[in-house]
């Protein structure tokens, strides 16, 4: 489909909206291909993943992309000051008013301890001690579309703009006026934009590390420009986890923000878990 200049092509996978756009018409089929080959890869990162967990935190070999996602993820939780953890399922866990088994000891509830700093990435090994687990949602996709915009546009010489959920990347020569994009500025030329929303689960699942209860933030969502789309995804899920501190921490990041604020006089919405 010809829009504005560019050719795109659309569709779904993993629940979430994918968008593949490119302003040569000839390297539509291929960006569409290498796009399609990044996200079935992830399969095979759900199942290393689940053998990390089942391990008990004992290292366990994994390939090279679960390998480089986690070591995006725990970037990020350093970045952040913690802000975005990923272990932050743990703390979900522990606010549950039902008492958890722990083994030998009767009843208890989870202690995450150390959280994302508990989690050993050496090479290709990985380990994740019990009871945490990894939830990479917060900058897997930003990740993914920032290398499948670099491959493409390095590879096939066209501007291309790669887009899954709320994780755009665009690499290479714009058209004239810019890539259209939902979020943000009305047009991207480069560079990368994430939304993180405090309730869609495509914004990254944002949630206070520190309770695993959505965060106390002014705001319902922010979208955040950046050159890279995992420091922009980092960025964004930070400034919502960080509640009220969000906005202040955001601004002294030097980059561009889109803030949507919460409505007020309205019942929020319950918590999804």
């Amino acid at each position: 489909m010809s829009v504005d200049g560019f050719f795109e092509v659309r569709w779904w996978s993993r629940g979430a909206a994918v968008r593949v756009a490119v302003s040569d018409r000839a390297a539509l089929p291929a960006a569409r291909r290498a796009v399609a080959r990044r996200l079935a890869g992830l399969r095979a990162v759900d199942l290393e993943l689940s053998r990390a967990h089942r391990a008990a935190g004992r290292a366990v070999p994994v390939g090279p992309l679960l390998r480089d996602l986690v070591a995006v993820s725990l970037g990020a939780a350093e970045a952040s000051g913690g802000a975005v953890d990923p272990t932050v399922g743990a703390a979900r866990l522990r606010r549950s008013v039902v008492p958890l088994p722990a083994c030998g000891s009767g009843w208890g509830r989870v202690d995450r301890g150390e959280g994302w700093r508990a989690v050993s990435l050496r090479g290709h090994l990985l380990a994740v001690p019990p009871p945490l687990w990894l939830d990479l949602g917060a900058t897997a996709g930003a990740y993914l579309v920032q290398r499948c915009a670099e491959q493409v546009a390095a590879r096939h010489g066209t501007g291309v703009l790669v887009a899954v959920g709320s994780r755009v990347a665009a690499a290479g020569p714009a058209p004239a006026g810019g890539w259209r994009v939902a979020h943000g500025p009305a047009t991207l030329t480069g560079g990368a934009l994430v939304t993180a929303d405090v309730l869609r689960p495509d914004g990254g699942g944002v949630r206070d590390p520190r309770t695993g209860a959505a965060p106390d933030s002014p705001w319902a969502a922010v979208t955040v420009a950046a050159p890279d789309a995992a420091r922009a995804a980092m960025l964004a899920v930070g400034a919502l986890a960080r509640g009220a501190g969000g906005p202040e921490w955001l601004a002294g990041q030097g980059v561009r923000a889109w803030p949507r604020t919460r409505r007020t006089g309205l019942p929020q919405p319950a918590t999804r878990w």
